[in-house]
């Protein structure tokens, strides 16, 4: 009976070492699925902070340093905004300038919450007289963005401009680039195959950003040289008052 109870003993001590084994085997394998699952909750946070913002940390390193405010000096976006009357002036103010959040939709290549701005307007002129809201003969639009720092501006462009290389955020509408890579503003028309003449310029001037779009229309129009035409209109206009606007704002900023 003490044999046979030394052998039990044995027994025993043998099973627990080897369940001691099996739970030191699964605590392992436990802590590797935990580190795969962390180490994919960290990826996948970098990615959404990657897609979600406009800049990664590296920009906003560089925002914390002094001066940690660049357009201390320029006016509210309102103000610059309604400049946009001054260099069209035979247009009448549809909509006057309104605050506005810069912000990127989908698709999630370009999707972005726009940081780093101190405010921003949107402005709209159109024809005097009373029309339907889409048979306006002429309208123009412009969005102007102050951010605290001039790279946050450089970053908006570059965003609004592969945004724009896809369709018009505003319509969803396919465009047409004309400006090259080194032009200090970005030029879309719209395609060929739309029933209107639009023009859209993008750019920035130091840490304020802004895009004008203008839009012609004409009703019955459906030869593609009358299509043409409009657009050619809309792209002239466009590249005048945006000009025009740059050197009203360089004034406005010196004074």
């Amino acid at each position: 009976m003490r044999f046979a109870s030394g052998e039990q003993a044995a027994g025993a001590g043998m099973h627990a070492r080897h369940a001691d084994r099996a739970f030191g085997a699964r605590g392992g394998h436990a802590l590797a699925i935990a580190a795969i699952v962390l180490a994919a909750v960290a990826m996948r946070a970098s990615e959404a902070y990657a897609t979600r913002y406009q800049s990664l940390p590296a920009l906003d390193w560089i925002e914390s340093r002094p001066p940690l405010l660049e357009s201390a000096g320029a006016p509210a976006a309102a103000d610059l905004a309604r400049g946009l009357s001054r260099v069209l002036p035979l247009l009448t103010i549809r909509e006057d300038a309104q605050p506005r959040l810069p912000s990127f939709g989908p698709p999630g290549v370009i999707q972005r919450t726009v940081a780093g701005v101190r405010d921003a307007a949107r402005i709209e002129l159109a024809s005097p007289g009373s029309y339907l809201p889409d048979q306006v003969p002429l309208r123009a639009r412009l969005d102007v963005i102050v951010f605290n720092r001039a790279p946050r501006a450089a970053a908006w462009s570059e965003l609004m401009a592969r945004e724009m290389d896809i369709r018009d955020p505003e319509t969803g509408l396919p465009q047409v680039r004309l400006s090259g890579p080194d032009e200090a503003d970005a030029v879309w028309v719209g395609a060929p195959s739309l029933s209107t003449g639009n023009a859209t310029i993008a750019g920035r001037r130091g840490a304020v950003a802004f895009m004008l779009q203008v839009t012609y229309f004409r009703a019955g129009v459906t030869e593609p040289a009358d299509h043409a035409d409009l657009t050619a209109r809309a792209e002239a206009m466009a590249s005048q008052a945006a000009a025009e606007w740059s050197a009203w704002l360089s004034a406005r900023s010196a004074s």
